[in-house]
């Protein structure tokens, strides 16, 4: 008995800017992709947050969202204050950031996590003592990611730290 493959490759389904939600990104498609990094700024405050999101449901195979879409063209974020805030300003007052795509879990794990850091999503605070980011926490990271965070993330993340050393702040 002869059992014949066929490898089929799925066809590009690029995302038109009506189909991304409120995320300002080039069309990309994200079958092809694990999920991605984020930034959302709140334009009134000059706050921001460090996110992630992953296309597709995982985890237990027996799930019955597993391998569904996650809802993620309209996420906003896990942080109570960035969701009151955006009840308050309302959305149009923040912008939706996909930083990059990422294809592995450990490299958008670790991408996130390496922004966090680099740009002290923690520490750093306004004059008035108000932080700069809604992060609250840092994930552990437990692996030896098989990604590193890309070229295109390190130039946001140095671009963000630009546009806040140029407002009045203090660590």
């Amino acid at each position: 008995m002869v059992i014949t493959f066929l490898l089929v490759e799925r066809s590009t389904m690029l995302l038109s800017k009506e189909e991304m939600g409120h995320w300002e990104f080039k069309p990309f498609d994200p079958t092809k992709y694990f999920g991605f990094l984020y930034c959302i700024s709140n334009l009134k405050t000059n706050q921001y947050y460090w996110g992630k999101k992953q296309f597709l449901h995982l985890g237990k195979k027996r799930s019955k969202t597993y391998g569904k879409e996650m809802k993620w063209r309209s996420y906003t974020g896990s942080s109570k204050q960035l969701n009151e805030d955006i009840k308050r300003y309302k959305k149009e007052s923040f912008t939706f950031t996909i930083v990059d795509l990422y294809k592995t879990k450990g490299g958008l794990y670790y991408s996130e996590a390496y922004s966090q850091m680099v740009s002290e999503c923690m520490t750093l605070t306004k004059a008035d003592g108000t932080p700069f980011f809604y992060n609250r926490q840092i994930a552990a990271i437990r692996f030896i990611p098989k990604e590193e965070p890309t070229l295109k993330t390190k130039r946001y993340i140095t671009s963000l730290r630009r546009k806040i050393n140029g407002t009045n702040s203090k660590k």
